[in-house]
């Protein structure tokens, strides 16, 4: 499910704008009312202290013209006894007389704000109700909100030009991966962006290198690929071609001869390509505890025969129980391709060694031969796909091998080195594993030794 992050940002601060507006718009109408309070308060004081100091001075209450006056306010005048002598409304106001200063009579709702102020014999008491102090506060707010009110609609039209503003390297950037092409995938421009969306452009640009890589890696694998099968199967086709106008049994025999070496070099240029195309890091297995001298042992049974037949003399040196932790896969793959290789270019009569062991806690594998070895200027070549070096005493090779151990060990994390042959000629290749697996067997060891105590 997909939204607008335009429409979310807009609705999102419309609504904190609104409701800012209405907390404002509250505020205002209890400020209001204070300064409503406070003012009438003050002009009820300055009222009685003028009626007071009249009043002293003019004792007749039945001649006072300022008690007859009709206004919002009830001015009562009280005797000693706290009886009500005069009032400018009768029947209206308080009916006791409060206590001096400013005091409250009833409720908030329907009662009264009061003063009471002695003059003279007199005591004067001026009532003001409560409903007239909130209307009149009411009335401040509503003016005041009036604006705050006017902001919102206003305030949404700068949103949403703001927010498209801001948003508008998103919609650049997205045009941008809209409009490449598949087959070049080009990087996005990141120049003038904002910090929010810069570092989403350099991943976006990693991924894009990363895939514009794999895309030219993987055809140039597919157009060297098809060169190299399409050579086996031209041969096949003239061998076959040999074959069917072979005049003698002796041709017949030598074309079908060449014919099952041309299919065993397709079948192993099959074989080798699936073997590398399953070592993508797509297709990773899950990690496991691996003995790599049983697993070794292992593949060395399979290649005996041919050791055998090429009288190499296969020498193994082995420790016991030297483990690793890694994807059974890759770790076949990188043994079987070194030691193919070591078997394919050693001569007639040649020595193989394999040695296993664990030097300074790093698991390592060794594999010796005495072929023609690689020259020291051709060694960052050799793990190319398809490369074949121009000395090479073997052409059935593929140029696969060494590819595919590299694979294997950078999705193992196993550093393979190339070395020169002490004393002789030939090639020494050192597979270094990473140590996590005998730490692994360590801890096990740890914990099963703990629990024996």
């Amino acid at each position: 499910m997909t939204f607008s992050i335009r429409n979310r940002l807009m609705w999102t601060l419309l609504l904190a704008l609104f409701f800012l507006a209405v907390v404002a718009s509250i505020a205002t109408y209890f400020r209001a009312r204070s300064d409503v309070n406070e003012l009438f308060d003050y002009e009820m004081q300055q009222m009685t202290w003028a009626l007071s100091t009249h009043i002293s001075a003019h004792p007749n209450l039945a001649e006072e013209p300022l008690l007859r006056v009709e206004h919002d306010f009830v001015i009562q005048v009280w005797g000693k006894q706290r009886k009500l002598l005069l009032s400018s409304r009768p029947g209206v106001g308080p009916d006791r007389m409060m206590s001096t200063g400013l005091a409250n009579f009833g409720d908030d709702k329907n009662g009264w704000r009061t003063f009471t102020s002695m003059a003279g014999d007199y005591a004067l008491q001026i009532a003001q109700p409560n409903v007239l102090r909130r209307r009149m506060a009411a009335k401040i707010a509503l003016r005041a909100m009036v604006p705050i009110l006017s902001i919102i609609p206003i305030g949404g039209l700068i949103i949403w030009l703001v927010v498209g503003y801001g948003l508008k390297p998103l919609y650049k950037i997205a045009q941008e991966v809209e409009s490449g092409h598949p087959a070049k995938l080009q990087l996005i421009e990141a120049v003038r962006l904002p910090s929010e969306v810069a570092p989403l452009v350099r991943s976006l640009n990693e991924l894009l290198g990363r895939l514009d890589c794999a895309l030219k890696s993987e055809r140039e694998f597919i157009a060297d690929a098809s060169h190299e099968l399409r050579t086996p199967v031209t041969a096949l086709s003239l061998q076959l071609e040999l074959l069917e106008t072979a005049s003698t049994s002796q041709e017949r025999d030598e074309s079908i001869q060449d014919l099952k070496l041309g299919i065993e070099r397709m079948k192993r240029i099959i074989e080798q390509i699936l073997t590398l195309a399953s070592l993508d890091p797509e297709n990773a297995e899950k990690m496991k505890l691996i003995d790599i001298t049983a697993l070794t042992r292992e593949i060395l049974q399979d290649y005996t025969h041919i050791a055998t037949g090429k009288a190499i003399d296969l020498n193994v040196s082995t420790e016991d129980e030297v483990t690793i932790r890694g994807d059974l896969t890759s770790v076949k793959a990188l043994i079987r391709n070194i030691l193919d290789n070591a078997i394919r270019y050693s001569p007639v009569g040649g020595v193989v060694t394999v040695q296993v062991n664990d030097q300074h806690s790093t698991p390592q594998i060794r594999i010796t031969d005495t072929g023609p070895g690689i020259p020291a200027n051709v060694r960052d070549k050799v793990f190319s796909r398809f490369f074949r070096a121009d000395h090479a005493s073997d052409n059935t090779g593929t140029g696969l091998g060494l590819a595919i151990a590299k694979r294997a060990a950078e999705r193992l994390g196993a550093e393979l080195q190339l070395e020169d042959v002490p004393g002789g000629s030939g090639l020494s290749v050192l597979i270094r594993f990473r140590n996590d697996g005998n730490h692994t067997q360590a801890l096990i060891a740890g914990v099963e030794q703990l629990f024996a105590h």
